[in-house]
């Protein structure tokens, strides 16, 4: 090692504190920077090499450059637009200025700060203000819309430009007078749609919304007389196309997407049992429930000589035989990998993202595996450790945390799972953490010196190459790059 009285920390921030010198980037700077490009053209290592500085900050000199000649201090409705809409979007300051192009990032900020505090008084004003129609059809479309069962009142209230409590109300009232209405018809509905079908043993559906003075749907969705509804189990022998595409024609036409799909409708519409009409519609998209006793049937079907292509059509009319294959293979060789069924995941999911804000990740990993022992370990581990990264709550605990600290201890030695248990999250995000802090760490450029450099070390190695301690003595790239450059390039030297 060329520094052995340094650790590997103090080298790596003389390396930063280096490559970062002159960070405040001066007028006089940007100048220079542009000359240099106006002579050479967009030759960054030549520019890097005449100004002291690395190709890559040479690039963003006169990028910020190029970015004042822009800029203007007056904003223009175009701009506040754009503006509105980044933070709509969640986009931050810098991303914001580069959208623009006419404005610093700093001035970006400034203007950000004070239309979201324009945008909350003029919510709290609006909360006061009567409903018109547009905004209440809006607010109906964004609630259905939502993804999941979960609601996200504030961002629909940012959407109307009102509090997420006058929001909320305001869809109360509108869904308790819905429900009234269609309480009042439905009885009466119901009882036309029993008399045509004691009658003639089908509903024309025409005939009775003009019995009642109401649209087709309106009596489709309001029906609640069921009798002598048909069954629709799937089987492949009796299975009608003609039947299934009747069914997703209506539903095209009449809960065309984002509109969630009302089954009753649907299940009064082909008179069969709504579950089923549920069932049929997952089926027809290829979705297929890996229960123990579909996994099971595909096990016994197979054993007994039938092929994959006709097992899927046994499981569903459109799931493909690759699928069915694979998971064949997986439920015949659990000790090479089992996968966890839609069921566990779902359940482990549940564990998790109730107790993730009040339990260390440690202690919720060994209540997961406690709740399920009949689970592949293998995939149990990873799913599990995979979703606690993604979890909010241990996102929220890294953020919060001295990031800096946590890096320079990891260099120094310190185990990533001993940290990980200290500070309650999973290892998987210290590990992640790492490797982005490594790739913006090391530039992928390779200079003149930094080849000369490695090609230096790389000989004077004795045995095997130690890619490492050779990243180590080069000080600006990581071991990978230091092997592909050495493998690319060491013949020529």
């Amino acid at each position: 090692m060329a520094f052995p009285k340094r650790t590997e920390a103090s080298i790596l921030g003389k390396i930063r504190q280096y490559t970062s010198k002159n960070s405040n980037i001066t007028q006089k700077d940007m100048d220079h920077v542009n000359t240099l490009v106006e002579a050479y053209g967009k030759d960054w290592e030549r520019i890097g090499q005449e100004t002291d500085v690395s190709p890559r900050r040479a690039q963003r000199i006169w990028a910020q450059h190029q970015q004042r000649q822009k800029v203007t201090q007056a904003w223009t409705k175009e701009e506040l637009e754009t503006l509105r809409n980044c933070i709509r979007d969640g986009i931050g300051m810098a991303e914001a200025s580069r959208i623009i192009g006419t404005k610093m990032s700093y001035a970006c900020n400034a203007k950000m700060q004070s239309l979201k505090r324009a945008g909350l008084n003029n919510a709290f004003q609006k909360s006061r203000t009567l409903w018109n129609d547009d905004d209440v059809a809006r607010l109906v479309h964004l609630v259905s819309t939502s993804k999941g069962g979960d609601i996200d009142w504030t961002a629909i209230g940012k959407e109307l430009g009102r509090t997420a409590k006058s929001c909320h109300l305001r869809y109360t009232k509108l869904h308790q007078k819905h429900y009234n209405a269609k309480a009042d018809h439905s009885e009466a509905v119901s009882r036309e749609v029993q008399k045509q079908y004691e009658q003639h043993q089908r509903v024309d559906w025409t005939n009775v919304a003009q019995q009642l003075g109401l649209s087709e749907r309106e009596c489709l969705e309001a029906n609640q007389f069921n009798g002598g509804k048909a069954r629709w189990i799937y089987d492949p022998d009796t299975f009608s196309w003609d039947t299934a595409d009747r069914m997703a024609q209506f539903i095209k036409d009449n809960y065309p997407k984002p509109v969630p799909v009302n089954y009753t409708a649907v299940s009064n519409y082909m008179w069969t049992d709504k579950s089923d009409c549920v069932k049929m519609t997952s089926l027809l998209r290829g979705e297929v429930t890996w229960t123990a006793e579909a996994l099971a049937l595909v096990v016994r079907l197979r054993d007994s000589g039938m092929k994959f292509e006709d097992i899927a059509h046994q499981l569903s009319p459109t799931v493909s035989a690759s699928r069915v294959t694979a998971t064949y293979h997986k439920q015949k060789n659990p000790h090479v990998y089992q996968p966890l069924l839609d069921t566990d995941r779902q359940q482990i999911k549940d564990i998790m993202d109730t107790r993730a804000h009040y339990m260390d990740f440690a202690d919720l990993r060994a209540l997961v595996i406690q709740s399920m022992p009949n689970a592949n370990k293998s995939a149990l581990y990873t799913f599990v450790d995979s979703h606690g990264a993604a979890l909010p709550a241990y996102k929220e605990r890294l953020k919060n945390s001295n990031v800096e600290h946590i890096a320079s201890q990891i260099m120094s030695g310190t185990k990533q799972s001993v940290l990980a248990k200290q500070m309650g999250i999973p290892s998987l995000m210290l590990t992640n953490l790492m490797r982005s802090r490594t790739f913006s760490m090391h530039s992928r450029t390779w200079t003149q010196e930094e080849t000369d450099k490695l090609i230096e070390v790389a000989r004077a190695s004795p045995g095997p190459f130690n890619w490492k301690s050779i990243s180590e003595e080069v000080g600006t790239k990581d071991p990978k790059q230091c092997r592909t450059r050495y493998f690319n390039v060491g013949h020529k030297y």
